[in-house]
């Protein structure tokens, strides 16, 4: 939050019994401040959380998304591939 505005948000976006991965958003006002790996880290702590393996994917072209990745010290487990 920046005063009464929602800077970056972080959500399941996937949740099961024995993971999740994290959604990250953060509106273009506010981009560039280091909020996605804020709001990342708030939500990888939550106590509903505990327990499963937690996932933070980013596409190869998303070199932003990339980053927070690499600033919040996640390795690479692997790439998936999609076929439409």
């Amino acid at each position: 939050m920046e005063g009464e505005e929602i800077a970056a948000i972080a959500i399941a976006a996937r949740l099961g019994e024995k993971g999740a991965e994290v959604g990250v958003y953060t509106f273009s006002n506010f981009r560039g401040r280091g909020l996605a790996a804020a709001v990342t880290a708030s939500w990888s702590a939550m106590r509903s959380l505990d327990g499963r393996a937690l996932f933070y994917s980013t596409s190869r072209s998303n070199r932003s998304s990339q980053r927070v990745a690499a600033r919040l010290g996640l390795r690479l487990i692997g790439a998936s591939v999609r076929f439409d």
